[in-house]
């Protein structure tokens, strides 16, 4: 159920936490914008301009940064008076074959209720899509044969990114533009995640843009610049719900078992969904070690303890 935010006991300590594992990075250097961004302020190197959009997706995965990205896009919107281009998409994980859900039970709700906080100001639609050639994660990871990891993110590319793609062209069909529509992509990457994110540009062309008669794809990062704790204010001062994960110790919502998120983590995910876990290791033997610095067997062991 959606959780209205009373600061989970994990947000004090998020920041903190994140930090001690990523050193503080340097600012990115200024990255040339592509066509429909224009220069803004300090702290920025473009600003999103909604003119030269025909439609903005903000990718909402239901957890912490998607509550302050879905506001951040939202208000940009309505403050140009641009917020029925605004749409909210979720993109469906799927199950295992023990029929298991690989996000987290309740993460499409708050995702939906992020959407719904704007519905007095505009009805902005919320989608729930899923990859067309895959059903699941699940079976993505099964057919490649090894998990995903920091050198092979495929798992995003082949159902989050796939099913954007998809929906970006399903958007540019319903609007029948008579040309390829122009879309901005909102997503909730922070510089404080990680070096690699830290260095990515606030706009650029994303990778989804077609040649010819395909969409043309802004990617946006509205909360780029934000810490953990910015993004718990947000929360806070706007009424945004979020993810009764938080409140049990989960300092990100990524899929329940992700081979990306930290030890302390899937430890904590562990001693919360144990059998998902269980399937999971059963499979590590075929798959490899799940994480090059620790096995599913040893995660699990230190959950039990």
């Amino acid at each position: 159920m959606p959780k209205r935010p009373s600061t989970p006991p994990c947000a004090a300590a998020c920041g903190t936490d994140q930090r001690d594992l990523v050193a503080s990075p340097p600012a990115p250097a200024p990255t040339a914008a592509p066509a429909g961004a224009s220069p803004t302020g300090p702290g920025r190197t473009a600003e999103f301009d909604f003119d030269a959009h025909d439609v903005v997706v903000a990718l909402t995965s239901g957890g912490k940064d998607s509550g302050a990205l879905v506001h951040e896009v939202c208000t940009q919107a309505d403050a140009a008076g641009q917020l029925h281009k605004v749409r909210v998409l979720h993109c469906d994980l799927g199950t295992t074959a023990e029929e298991q859900l690989v996000e987290w039970p309740g993460a499409e709700d708050i995702a939906r209720a992020h959407a719904a906080l704007y519905a007095a100001l505009y009805d902005v639609p919320f989608a729930v899509r899923r990859s067309a050639r895959w059903p699941s994660l699940w079976e993505r990871m099964m057919s490649h044969g090894r998990w995903p990891g920091h050198w092979a993110t495929y798992c995003r590319s082949d159902t989050k990114t796939a099913a954007g793609r998809d929906y970006v062209d399903e958007v540019g069909r319903e609007l029948n533009l008579g040309r390829p529509p122009r879309a901005g992509y909102a997503m909730g990457m922070r510089a404080e995640e990680s070096r690699a994110r830290a260095k990515k540009p606030v706009l650029e062309v994303h990778r989804m843009t077609g040649k010819g008669t395909l969409r043309r794809v802004t990617t946006w990062l509205p909360v780029h610049h934000l810490t953990t704790a910015q993004v718990w204010d947000t929360h806070q001062h706007h009424g945004i719900p979020h993810h009764e994960a938080y409140d049990l110790g989960m300092r990100r919502l990524s899929c329940r078992a992700c081979p990306l998120a930290g030890a302390k983590d899937l430890v904590r995910s562990a001693q919360l969904n144990p059998a998902l876990f269980a399937e999971y290791a059963a499979a590590e033997p075929a798959m490899g070690q799940f994480k090059p610095s620790i096995s599913l067997a040893q995660i699990i062991e230190r959950a039990r303890s």
